[in-house]
């Protein structure tokens, strides 16, 4: 299993009046840890640029489990459960030192900007093989928690 990895700090202007960072600016951290994840498999400017390929979150689910305050070091570990041509089924975790505040699912589809209207479309064969081989062996998925009971790759039968 292959672990993508984001740092930051809790800014001054996420924490709310309780001293806490807000539930908004968790999803925008996991938002800046996709667009790392995607550099980090070939979705950069210049992908973007000449394929006019980039990648939109459909669904998501967060698990709030620990605070996150202002000045704290935090990371997502970014962990890419399943895949197929199109889809990628992502598990974020946003650590705390060695605690995890929050925990993210999500579904990101490939999508083709090129045209009128925007459209899922396949991912280049090399991006597709990276992240199939980034999958977690059926053991250490049973160990990845806080989890979605819904979301999933669906297959035809």
């Amino acid at each position: 299993m292959k672990k993508f990895t984001f740092s930051t700090h809790v800014h001054k202007e996420w924490v709310d009046y309780n001293g806490h960072m807000r539930d908004a600016f968790y999803g925008l951290v996991f938002s800046f840890a996709v667009d790392s994840f995607m550099i980090d498999i070939g979705i950069d400017e210049a992908y973007r640029e000449k394929t006019k390929g980039t990648i939109y979150v459909v669904e998501d689910h967060r698990f709030y489990l620990d605070e996150a305050k202002q000045g704290d070091e935090i990371q997502v570990e970014s962990i890419v459960l399943d895949s197929d041509a199109k889809r990628i089924h992502l598990y974020q975790r946003l650590m705390v030192g060695d605690t995890v505040a929050c925990a993210c699912e999500s579904m990101q589809f490939h999508i083709s900007q090129a045209g009128e209207t925007p459209r899922s479309a396949p991912m280049p064969d090399d991006m597709q093989a990276l992240l199939q081989t980034s999958h977690p062996t059926a053991e250490q998925l049973a160990e990845i928690s806080p989890r979605s009971r819904t979301i999933g790759i669906r297959r035809k039968k």
